[in-house]
């Protein structure tokens, strides 16, 4: 995929977890974009951060003191060193900061 494709893919990733974060309380989880990054925060001062590699095309993130580098596969966004898939990643981590279920459709 070229790098325009790539940064579109992206924006869309960003735009649905952000809007997705929108439609909570931002005293319990709220999410920023700032210079190209995703911070998500919560209300016990987690700080979770969504990222892009352009040139490995690669979206990392990072949660408290765990990181993953999720490429494109046939099925989704996935960390191809553990098979770990994005949006389940984001549901489990933002939710555990949120003390409620969240569900980010990707």
């Amino acid at each position: 995929m070229d790098e325009r494709t790539f940064r579109n893919v992206v924006d869309a990733i960003y735009s649905k977890v952000l809007k997705r974060l929108d439609l909570e309380d931002p005293d319990v989880i709220e999410g920023e974009m700032n210079a190209g990054v995703v911070r998500i925060r919560g209300a016990r001062g987690q700080v979770y951060v969504l990222n892009v590699q352009p040139p490995l095309q690669e979206v990392w993130y990072a949660a408290g003191d765990r990181a993953w580098h999720f490429k494109l596969s046939e099925t989704g966004w996935v960390d191809p060193r553990n098979g770990d898939a994005l949006a389940v990643v984001l549901d489990e981590t933002v939710s555990r900061a949120a003390g409620k279920p969240i569900h980010f459709a990707l």
